[in-house]
């Protein structure tokens, strides 16, 4: 239900602020599923981009010259559209190719990974007590609808997503205040034998209150509470337009250290504030963008009102957005990809209405039935695509690919819409100009990892009197309670006794102050080094040693993990003070996603924009070129929210 003035919904400045041991063995009940599961969302243990969906890729990348050589076994229909990449640009591409083509079609959606969706990733688990629980493995809700383009709008109800039911059926925006779990934790990490220690900041408590039960330091308190309380104008003489100038060339951190003079131990509290939306810690991420997102220091400097040009496209969002942060499926944006999904192959997704897309159960040897007018094939790795011809002549492409059994095989296509990534894309082929191959490059991904754990009961998240939990100094940036959806037969818990999904987020990148681009970088190395045991580890560690004197016993009350890796994770998204063309300048992906032939680019990478509404503009776009004379929504020609939506048109 929508919230009330006495129990306001939740909204995304507050998921920003938290809801964005004794170790041993590992738990049985956690390790990754034996065999293969038929059903991908109901396996465990690491998923998402693994070494094994990875491999073909990286392969193909090391020795391009192998696939080359090769001879192909070729398919013998000839398709109206192959799609590389079963995202939710993918889905999006194929449904409207098909709405908009003016004639029946076939289509073949090829996608690297064992399900469908690209970061929309579902997670199913059934509890000991026979409950069936449905998370969210990636990409997390429909962010701020109403700063969406049209085209994203008229795609929503044309697939059944109808947004306003969210808001007024299935998001339960009272659970915490029903529960008495109003409060947030701040988890001060350790690594010494005696753990770490929670401080509860319980609702309508007073910054001096939570803050004097910390075992900061006497300076770091009081700079903490003089940050969280003060109004300073830290630059006097300055007009509202130069003061956002100087915020937007500097990063928050160097605001902090600089102008406000804090202790290094602010800093820490601090440094992974803005990772779950930016991409980045606070050490680059622009203290522009931090004002935006609601974080403290800002209250005496009148900066005026609206958004500015200079923040990045999710700055721009957290500002204008109005909207509650409460559309969400179960399964997150998974929900959405279902709903494609069904528009395009009824048969592997059955029943009707958006409950039937939480619950239901998808039936993937109904993904790639001979015959059927749009197939969608797993585990099918595109190594490789060339017109039939000279690109502006030719009347077919033919796509090169590693099938689930390893064996090259060949397809053809009148045309082609790549929604893989941009750096995949400059790899591809070699009818590409320099130039474009470059602004392709450009794209460097974000990685990050989703963990789902399920845990027998929610006690002493009771007890604590809270839903989420802030790390400080820790390996995760953050673990609360799942959303308390409830839709069709997946009802959340309601009693501290029943199981329940905790959620964890880590967005892998160096934080040594270097731009964002060479941080991703750093981290996707880094990230590649883990193996589902040490996720494991740092849950118990994080899960015993916060909850652990409330009566969490992770051996007993953990009963499974699913750790969502995604070494190429968000889209890089253009952001002072590092970028700085943004936003006047020419914009890479602009040039990247120039289409040549009978191909088209749509992926969130297109619109340097990690969102599901910039993948629908994107692949709204990508279809227009593919069919110039059909007549498409209205798509955001710019990365970030709708420009006319935040008043930039």
């Amino acid at each position: 239900m929508a919230g009330t003035a006495q129990n306001p919904p939740i909204t995304r400045r507050d998921f920003l602020d938290g809801v964005a041991l004794a170790l041993g063995a590992p738990l049985a009940a956690a390790a990754p599923s034996a065999g293969a599961s038929a059903d991908p969302p109901s396996r465990t243990g690491l998923q998402g981009q693994t070494d094994v969906t990875l491999a073909e890729a990286h392969a193909w990348r090391d020795a391009p010259e192998r696939w080359r050589a090769a001879t192909a076994q070729p398919d013998a229909a000839l398709e109206d559209l192959v799609v590389v990449g079963s995202g939710i640009s993918g889905l999006a591409g194929a449904h409207l190719f098909r709405q908009h083509a003016g004639r029946p079609v076939r289509i073949l959606l090829l996608d690297a990974l064992d399900d469908f969706g690209g970061h929309a990733r579902r997670n199913e688990f059934v509890s000991r007590a026979g409950v069936r629980l449905v998370g969210y493995g990636g990409s997390q809700s429909l962010d701020s609808p109403g700063l969406f383009s049209p085209a994203v709008h008229s795609l929503l109800r044309d697939v059944g997503v109808e947004l306003r039911r969210f808001e007024t059926e299935f998001y339960d925006a009272s659970w915490t205040r029903r529960h008495g779990v109003q409060g947030r934790g701040v988890y001060f990490d350790s690594d010494g034998a005696a753990g770490g220690r929670l401080v509860v900041r319980a609702a309508g408590d007073k910054p001096a209150a939570w803050i004097a039960r910390t075992p900061m330091a006497a300076r770091a308190r009081a700079d903490l509470l003089r940050l969280l309380t003060g109004r300073p104008d830290l630059m006097p003489g300055l007009s509202a337009e130069a003061r956002r100038a100087r915020l937007a060339a500097m990063t928050y951190r160097d605001f902090l250290q600089d102008l406000w003079r804090v202790d290094p131990a602010v800093l820490g509290f601090y440094a992974a504030d803005t990772l779950g939306y930016f991409g980045v810690g606070i050490d680059a991420t622009s203290a522009l963008d931090a004002w935006a997102a609601g974080l403290p220091g800002f209250a005496g400097m009148r900066l005026g009102q609206g958004v500015d040009r200079r923040m990045s496209p999710s700055g721009r969002q957290l500002m204008a957005s109005q909207d509650e942060y409460v559309h969400h499926f179960p399964d997150g944006n998974g929900g959405v990809a279902r709903a494609l999904l069904r528009a395009l192959i009824p048969s592997a997704m059955p029943g009707t209405g958006m409950e039937s897309l939480a619950d239901g159960h998808a039936d993937y040897a109904r993904l790639d039935e001979p015959g059927q007018p749009v197939r969608l094939r797993l585990r099918a790795t595109v190594v490789g695509l060339a017109h039939s011809g000279p690109p502006g002549a030719a009347k077919q492409v033919e796509l090169r690919y590693v099938d689930a059994g390893g064996t090259l095989r060949s397809v053809r296509a009148r045309q082609v819409l790549l929604a893989c990534w941009h750096r995949v894309i400059a790899r591809l082929t070699d009818e590409l100009p320099a130039a474009q191959r470059i602004a392709l490059d450009d794209q460097v991904k974000v990685p990050l990892v989703y963990a789902n754990v399920l845990l027998s009961n929610w006690q002493a998240w009771k007890r604590a009197g809270i839903h989420s939990i802030k790390p400080v100094g820790g390996f995760w940036n953050e673990a609360a309670l799942d959303f308390p959806v409830s839709m069709g037969k997946l009802r959340f818990a309601d009693a501290p006794g029943q199981p329940v999904l905790v959620h964890l987020a880590k967005v892998v990148v160096a934080g040594d102050g270097r731009p964002a681009r060479a941080q991703a970088a750093a981290g996707r190395a880094q990230l590649a080094s883990w193996s589902f045991a040490d996720f494991e580890f740092e849950i118990v560690r994080l899960l015993q040693g916060a909850l652990g004197a409330f009566g969490l016993d992770a051996a007993r009350d953990i009963e499974a993990i699913t750790v969502n890796r995604w070494a190429h994770g968000y889209a890089y998204e253009y952001m002072r003070p590092w970028d700085s063309y943004w936003p006047q300048g020419a914009l890479p992906c602009v040039a990247a996603r120039r289409g040549w032939g009978r191909v088209a680019i749509a992926n969130a990478d297109a619109g340097a924009y990690a969102y599901a509404h910039s993948a629908i503009d994107q692949a709204t776009r990508a279809v227009q070129d593919l069919l110039p004379e059909a007549k498409l929504p209205a798509w955001a020609p710019f990365p970030g929210p709708n420009p006319r939506a935040i008043g930039l048109a």
